[in-house]
């Protein structure tokens, strides 16, 4: 009897581990480029909408980080030579969606592109007051070597230092080698807690913002995921759980924001090709505010 029910035990372990087998063979995993261990937070909202996406279409697709990390630059190289990585996400530019496929639905609803002052609170200019926009382009300021942004800011006539490295960033306004960084309103204030230095500020009197779109990007080859992830987004607009997922997100952070109390300069953008969806207004955050 023993014998038997230790049979049966054994029988139904393999079926099990058979089953287990098959499903995960089943799966499709979808890579994306692993984050820095401190700024992980950055990465929980277009996770989510990409699972929400997911969710909304039938497929086998597994979202799950890359082996190692990757900076941006080399994740966009690697994503578009089909290797390591199958999605990203980031700003768009006219070289970017010629080497990939951009799924073109604005993932953060152009929110990147409304932007803060980080600065070096130095005796360079006033804290107590909207910067003035020429003596904002005659500071430093600081971006990524990588950076669409970087290509936006000198368009706009402002004086651009750029660094190789994301941290490496912060410590250039650290040690006054910059005087503004300027930042997203979604990141910023995760970005204040990682950088608790005694002279790096957020500016409470400016606001800059330029039209900008972050996408899912793939590869050129892979049109069976840029369609299955443009379906599900899609899909996600029209039942409302997109909006209710980015109000959830954002919602607090533009509110502490407070940028119907902010000089607000409104910059162009040389990098958006023809193809972006700019007079789809579902698609964009469009706070009624004074343009100087």
């Amino acid at each position: 009897m023993n014998r038997l029910i230790s049979f049966a035990d054994t029988l139904a372990t393999i079926l099990c581990l058979i089953l287990i087998s098959t499903h995960l063979a089943a799966l499709e995993f979808v890579r994306y480029p692993q984050p820095v261990q401190a700024y992980k937070e950055h990465n929980i909202y277009p996770l989510s909408l990409l699972k929400l996406a997911i969710s909304k279409v039938e497929s086998n697709y597994q979202l799950a980080p890359s082996d190692i990390f990757m900076n941006q630059g080399r994740a966009l190289k690697q994503l578009a030579a089909e290797v390591d990585i199958e999605i990203l996400w980031t700003m768009t530019s006219e070289e970017r969606e010629q080497a990939l496929n951009a799924i073109r639905i604005p993932i953060y609803k152009g929110l990147i592109g409304w932007r803060l002052f980080l600065v070096n609170a130095n005796p360079n200019f006033d804290l107590t007051k909207p910067l003035a926009l020429v003596k904002a382009k005659k500071l430093n300021i600081v971006q990524g070597h990588d950076w669409p942004d970087t290509a936006i800011l000198r368009h706009n006539q402002f004086n651009v230092q750029t660094g190789p490295n994301y941290e490496g960033l912060f410590k250039m306004l650290q040690y006054q080698r910059a005087d503004l960084f300027p930042r997203s309103i979604i990141e910023v204030w995760d970005e204040l807690k990682v950088n608790s230095v005694s002279n790096i500020k957020l500016e409470q009197h400016t606001l800059i913002s330029y039209p900008t779109a972050s996408y899912y990007f793939v590869s050129k080859n892979n049109k069976a995921l840029s369609q299955a992830i443009g379906q599900g987004l899609e899909i996600a607009l029209k039942d409302g759980s997109f909006d209710a997922l980015f109000q959830l997100h954002f919602s607090k952070m533009i509110k502490k924001a407070k940028l119907d109390t902010r000089t607000h300069y409104r910059l162009k953008n040389p990098l958006l090709t023809k193809e972006t969806p700019l007079d789809n207004k579902r698609l964009w955050f469009s706070p009624n505010l004074h343009e100087k």
